[in-house]
């Protein structure tokens, strides 16, 4: 029985020992939209560093994602359509990419549910910003309805009362 506990305590510090590895080849966080309290998933995987934050910029339609690196590395984001997108009419348009708030070239595919960027960055990097045209609808479809209620009322309200323009 003593080396049943052995064989325990030797599988329980080889986990530990090896569970690092494995979480840096592919990760995911959850970003949450401060206005709408939605989550959305975006998958990673990082070398030379580790991710701490990954937060909404609306003002920028940007994704911020905070590094703390330990050399040069390579950061691979894919990245839910409905959380940013780039784009120009119905087509594709290219992102922007800045570390540490310098331009810098980076690889792309894509699908029709998700875009998934691949950037490498020097040691010491803090920030990786992607910059798209959209990045969470700041109205949903409930703007749509009251469009909609807005519309109807105001048809209403001139009908009734029998508001005529231009006069």
């Amino acid at each position: 029985m003593h080396w049943f506990s052995y064989v325990i305590m030797a599988t329980l510090i080889f986990s530990i020992g090896v569970a690092p590895v494995f979480a840096q080849t592919a990760q995911q966080f959850t970003v949450k939209d401060a206005q709408s309290g939605q989550s959305y998933a975006v998958n990673y995987s990082v070398t030379g560093a580790t991710v701490d934050d990954v937060s909404i910029s609306p003002q920028d339609a940007s994704l911020i994602v905070s590094l703390k690196s330990s050399g040069d590395g390579n950061l691979t984001m894919t990245m839910p359509r409905s959380l940013i997108d780039a784009k120009v009419g119905t087509g594709d348009d290219q992102f922007f990419v800045l570390v540490d708030g310098a331009d810098t070239d980076f690889t792309e595919s894509k699908t029709t549910d998700d875009r998934t960027i691949s950037v490498s960055f020097p040691q010491d990097t803090q920030q990786i910003e992607i910059i798209g045209t959209q990045v969470v609808p700041e109205f949903g479809g409930l703007s749509f309805v009251v469009l909609v209620v807005a519309i109807i009322s105001i048809v209403a309200i001139s009908a009734k009362t029998r508001l005529k323009f231009g006069q």
